[in-house]
């Protein structure tokens, strides 16, 4: 299956692997992340979120713990724990996300426009809707929760 380029929360998402693809076990995102895009505090209750960092830094909180990544690093967000990040380098740093089991990826979807580039969107280009995300993100059992 090809790559699907997606504008995701003020952030370049490229969906690489499928549920389809991996009869469900696990899905692959490429994100170019933003210090604008950060998400708000969240939390998956289907599946484990893995972030393998490409390029860049960045400071991943997972529960009431706190990580500095750079190129190389894995971290793992289980299921069931609130987390989030921000970016440390400048312009964005590159992650693969790593959800298993598979799904996310739709979710994804449902909260995105297609990019119309492989370059992350600028900011000032971006409207987000949170109560709209933050109802499509329920469907897909990611809830947004206050810091721990």
């Amino acid at each position: 299956m090809g790559k699907e380029a997606l504008n995701w929360l003020g952030e370049l998402a490229i969906i690489h692997t499928t549920g389809v693809e991996t009869d469900g076990r696990y899905c692959m995102i490429e994100l170019y992340a933003t210090k604008e895009g950060s998400p708000p505090w969240h939390v998956h209750q289907r599946e484990d979120e893995g972030f393998y960092v490409l390029e860049g830094e960045l400071t991943v909180f997972v529960g009431d713990k706190t990580y500095k990544a750079k190129a190389g690093d894995y971290l793992l967000a289980p299921k069931g724990i609130p987390h989030t990040y921000t970016v440390d380098s400048p312009g964005y740093a590159r992650v693969m996300l790593i959800c298993s089991p598979a799904g996310f990826e739709e979710a994804v979807r449902q909260m995105s426009t297609p990019a119309e580039s492989l370059e992350p969107p600028k900011n000032e280009d971006m409207e987000i809707d949170y109560d709209k995300i933050s109802s499509l993100a329920a469907q897909y059992g990611v809830e947004f929760v206050d810091a721990p």
